[in-house]
């Protein structure tokens, strides 16, 4: 789990998303990104479009209480990391027709696409296990996400 806390810092966390609907979800992932200065402002828009038809391609609910919306895009220069939370969950389209509890937003440079397949890769590889997942949607502040993973009862 070492390498998802990577992606996650005390700003960029939501516990408890407020929105219900799917491109609503993606707007709150995408409004926080802009309030911590992920993003500019003037690249909402091109932003939210790319995730939008993204989506639209085919859902990244991937299954197992667990979605990954994602873009590439030219506006940003490194990977950007938005995590949200739900613990009563969300309905997101998800191939498993289930609730989805942890939103993982990620905008990655379009000319960095093999960093891209890796990132997913990890999120992928680390939230397979049911006992991770639950262990971050149990969490609610960033400390016990880092006391979680680094072992520590919290």
């Amino acid at each position: 789990m070492e390498q998802l806390l990577e992606f996650i810092n005390s700003d960029n966390v939501i516990f408890g998303l407020q929105s219900v609907h799917k491109n609503d979800i993606i707007r709150e992932l995408l409004e926080k990104a802009v309030s911590i200065k992920q993003i500019n402002q003037n690249d909402f828009d091109e932003i939210y479009e790319a995730l939008l038809k993204r989506e639209k391609s085919m859902s990244t609910g991937i299954g197992s209480s667990v979605a990954i919306p994602h873009c590439s895009v030219d506006v940003v220069d490194e990977v950007k990391c938005v995590v949200g939370l739900s613990p009563t969950g969300l309905d997101f389209n998800s191939i498993d027709n289930m609730p989805a509890q942890i939103f993982i937003l990620l905008i990655v440079p379009r000319s960095k696409f093999q960093e891209h397949i890796k990132t997913l890769a990890i999120i992928a590889k680390t939230l397979n296990d049911k006992k991770e997942r639950d262990k971050l949607i149990a969490c609610r502040s960033y400390e016990e996400i880092v006391a979680a993973f680094n072992g520590v009862a919290h």
